[in-house]
């Protein structure tokens, strides 16, 4: 039962993708069945795409986005930067809805910053959840050449055709730089009354690098501690996320390798451009027969995988914004093996339900998975602790509450 802090409201939910592409999107799409539940009036805003689920939401027909995979034309590339049709659609998405807030996710490269205008000369409040570091970094990670990377504050965006930060393409980064500045312009940072960042972390560095602090709040993510989970540890270590170097793939992988004989299964969850160069180097450390690449997966398929875990393995190298599957596993009774990193400290205790190692660094990861393997006890003691840590900072409840004051705060100024 969702404590309803105030009458309903009337929340146009405004998201690239209308279906479960990542973390961010199936936060979007939680977000929005936890507020009808509770209630409220809500309306949907996204493109669409032949895996466009739950059409019943959608406040207006979308209309399609920009494949971002294959940009090619300059009709594509300009789309990309400002999109007209997305922005008659949002003026079409308010006169039909009525919403008396927006709330927004990721938006840019897809719908685009041309959704800021009508909302604006509208007087709707607007939020934003910040699920990455866009308001200040091109390529939204704040990493680059393998390391944290800042040179960008101050609005340099240029930078970044400088460095290749998009995928060491120069093109991409000059259309990384080009879409950072267009939406500055158009109000990304000046026309949201409140942002909500995702961790501590978030908050302290966005802050540092020139966001105003009264503009940003905090509101962890959320994970369902309540569902039932197996008594008896898991079989397998599991790791699910990108399959990119950044997201630490390579240091999982020789990890695995220096556990010889000892090492229990490796389940990989997740897809990505490099998915093929990390099979192909684990089959010349010769671990061909020992690990399953599952590619995406989500839903019950992604929470069976959880419970069969004997650990859930984050060895990221980027500055995370919070940790969506470490939550995810201790919710499920699992402890977490994750880089001490970004948000990571402030979502896995280490020692009591998990344990943070030095990222980049194979030889304590493999270290900390043979301390997990070979003391099934303790790791049975760690899940235990996990979920109630999740039960106490990390359920639903605390997040609708804070985000009711969140969007009290913003309607009633």
């Amino acid at each position: 039962m969702y404590l309803n802090m105030r009458k309903s409201f009337s929340v146009l939910n405004i998201n690239n993708y209308h279906y479960p592409r990542g973390g961010s999107d199936r936060y979007f799409l939680q977000l929005t069945d936890i507020l009808i539940k509770a209630g409220h009036r809500v309306g949907t805003f996204s493109t669409n795409h032949n895996k466009t689920i739950h059409k019943d939401w959608l406040a207006v027909p979308p209309i399609p986005g920009v494949d971002t995979e294959h940009v090619g034309s300059m009709s594509n590339v300009l789309k990309y930067l400002y999109s007209p049709g997305t922005k008659r659609n949002m003026v079409n998405a308010i006169s039909a809805f009525k919403p008396n807030i927006a709330h927004l996710h990721i938006y840019y490269g897809q719908l685009t910053a041309s959704i800021l205008a009508p909302l604006r000369e509208a007087g709707i409040p607007t939020v934003q959840t910040l699920h990455e570091y866009k308001l200040v970094c091109p390529t939204h990670g704040l990493f680059a050449d393998g390391k944290y990377c800042d040179v960008c504050k101050g609005r340099y965006y240029w930078h970044a055709p400088l460095k290749r930060c998009n995928r060491k393409s120069i093109a991409r980064s000059l259309l990384s730089m080009t879409e950072a500045y267009i939406s500055d312009f158009l109000g990304a940072k000046d026309y949201i009354d409140q942002f909500i960042c995702v961790s501590k972390f978030q908050k302290k560095q966005l802050v540092r690098l020139g966001i105003s602090e009264k503009k940003l709040a905090v509101v962890h993510h959320f994970a369902d501690a309540s569902v039932h989970v197996p008594d008896n540890v898991g079989e397998y270590f599991l790791y699910v996320g990108r399959i990119v170097r950044e997201k630490g793939i390579g240091v999982l992988l020789e990890a695995y390798s220096l556990l010889g004989e000892r090492r229990r299964p490796l389940k990989i969850v997740g897809a990505g451009a490099e998915t093929e160069l990390w099979q192909t180097y684990a089959q010349e450390l010769g671990l061909k027969d020992q690990i399953e690449w599952l590619g995406f997966k989500d839903g019950n398929e992604l929470n069976k995988l959880y419970e069969g875990a004997l650990a859930v393995i984050n060895p990221s190298m980027l500055n995370e914004t919070f940790g969506l599957t470490c939550v995810e596993a201790l919710a499920r009774g699992r402890p977490v093996i994750a880089s001490r990193v970004g948000a990571f400290p402030e979502v896995v205790s280490d020692g009591k339900d998990g344990i943070l190692i030095p990222p980049s660094d194979p030889i304590s990861l493999s270290k900390a998975m043979e301390a997990i393997s070979s003391n099934s006890t303790n790791a049975c003691n760690m899940g235990i602790k996990g979920r109630q840590n999740v039960r106490k900072k990390f359920s639903r409840q605390r997040h609708y509450e804070e985000l009711m004051r969140i969007y009290n705060s913003v309607i009633n100024g």
